[in-house]
């Protein structure tokens, strides 16, 4: 049976919450409803800390649990720098602590077939309009991993750029991948050439469930998670 604590108990860290419950592997759950929570927590028994805090925490909370020896799942990105990630992975094979990166939509099982023209589109309501590269654009990459793989990118060209709007058009292999993100749509949609993403099942759980029992393949997802950090600082350069 595992012991984990929570940290960051926002919308998404409730849903987190909810799925951990669910797990029955886990036998208990500690709650840290922020960084600055002062429920004091006996460490020696933990087997995982999951952060699901703003990813301004991410660096100095993940540093702060590695250097514990503990296990860490942490929420996308890792951090916003490339190597600030690179230092915290050395750091973990270090302490000899297993990292973890959220990359959810690997566990929605969609056979994807990339084409010349590609289209990724994603929309919904949220009063939330910022940081779109790194709450929505991440996702996309992760699952495009495989597929993209040691292709090289030729160019990125923005379309719109706005509140709540960001399009963008990125030539891989000379393949083009637009990409269209809206957060001022009633429309959930979020789909990759026209096969709609969004699934019923909790794949949070299964995700979670695979990471706490050491099932789930760690060095791919740090891969995963490198990849996907450096394709978001390279849009945003251009954003800049």
């Amino acid at each position: 049976m595992k012991e984990v604590c929570l940290i960051g108990f926002g919308k998404w860290g409730r849903k987190v919450f909810s799925s951990l419950n669910k797990i029955n592997i886990i036998s208990k759950i500690h709650l840290k409803k922020s960084r600055f929570d002062k429920n004091d927590i006996d460490y020696s028994n933990l087997d995982w800390v999951i952060i699901t805090t703003n990813v301004d925490q991410h660096y100095g909370l993940v540093k702060k649990y590695l250097k514990k020896k503990i296990n860490v799942f942490c929420e996308k990105p890792l951090t916003n720098s490339v190597e600030k990630d690179k230092e915290l992975i050395l750091l973990s094979k270090k302490m000899r602590t297993k990292l973890y990166i959220s990359d959810i939509e690997n566990y929605k099982i969609k056979n994807l077939e990339i084409i010349k023209e590609n289209f990724i589109s994603r929309s919904k309501f949220s009063s939330n309009k910022k940081n779109i590269l790194s709450r929505l654009v991440y996702h996309d990459f992760t699952y495009i991993y495989d597929k993209i793989l040691n292709k090289r990118l030729q160019k990125i060209k923005i379309l719109i750029n706005k509140k709540g709007q960001l399009s963008f058009v990125a030539i891989i292999d000379n393949k083009k991948f637009f990409f269209n993100y809206n957060l001022n749509q009633k429309k959930n949609v979020h789909s990759f050439n026209k096969k709609n993403l969004k699934t019923k099942k909790n794949v949070l759980k299964d995700m979670l469930t695979d990471v706490i029992s050491e099932k789930a393949n760690f060095k791919k997802n740090i891969k995963i998670s490198i990849f996907a950090n450096t394709m978001i600082n390279k849009i945003n350069d251009y954003l800049n």
